[in-house]
């Protein structure tokens, strides 16, 4: 089962890349699981070219950013482009993930694309509760409605805290007002993956109107192989210890 590529996930899964002593193996359990990212707007309502940018910290790596996107819209749904650079990931490269979801899918994600720096970009297989990138904050872990001040500037949100099968806490502060997804702020610990080194935080630094698609070839079917090249080139690039032999 491959890891989930939702926001959320794409971080664990490029930091644990970059610092593991061993390269993941694309079926690790432990990246898989979580929440998925919070949906708080009708994406059939969104602009498309909404983009929303983040400040990233993953434990203790040097800071990243992120960029998420609406970059089209057409009969097969919406695409959510999700972009990830800076920091320890200036080296290996930039990080983008595409995923298209049908409208009314509560969420849920039909087709999936990946792209690590100049590699060409993979179409990722999607099964079960893959599929299930995104969702709607469950109003049973809504805990207040709250202004919170941010990069970006206060905005008044709401204020939700769930918990991952490991035990790891998501708290998450979300306003319809923040395109294309909501989410203004993030903060998740990450007791069960000590590899990653501490807690995962997200903050908006800003937002645009000009998102638009940063992958330009046609996707090629999915490679197991040489998508465990692309993490252990991505891993070398970055300076992190080569993989442990026996």
């Amino acid at each position: 089962m491959l890891p989930r590529m939702s926001p959320l996930r794409s971080l664990q899964v490029f930091a644990f890349a970059l610092l593991a002593a061993a390269v993941p193996t694309v079926a690790s359990a432990q990246i898989a699981q979580g929440p998925p990212t919070p949906l708080a707007v009708d994406l059939g309502k969104v602009p498309v070219g909404s983009s929303s940018q983040y400040s990233v910290t993953v434990g203790s790596m040097a800071p990243m950013t992120m960029k998420i996107g609406l970059v089209g819209r057409a009969a097969g749904g919406n695409t959510i482009e999700t972009s990830i650079e800076g920091g320890i990931a200036a080296r290996a490269g930039k990080m983008i993930t595409q995923m298209t979801l049908p409208t009314g899918s509560g969420g849920k994600v039909q087709k999936m694309v990946l792209q690590l720096g100049s590699n060409d970009p993979m179409e990722m297989p999607i099964e079960g509760a893959q599929s299930q990138q995104f969702s709607k904050p469950d109003p049973k872990t809504l805990v207040k409605e709250e202004t919170v001040k941010v990069a970006a500037g206060s905005y008044k949100t709401k204020h939700y805290h769930d918990k991952t099968p490991q035990g790891d806490t998501v708290d998450f502060w979300v306003s319809e007002k923040v395109l294309p997804i909501g989410l203004v702020k993030m903060e998740a610990t990450q007791k069960s993956n000590p590899m990653i080194g501490g807690p995962i935080k997200m903050e908006l630094t800003g937002s645009g109107n000009d998102a638009k698609s940063s992958i330009t070839k046609a996707p090629k079917p999915f490679d197991q192989q040489a998508f465990m090249k692309q993490m252990m080139a991505g891993q070398a690039a970055a300076g992190a210890p080569p993989p442990a032999t026996k």
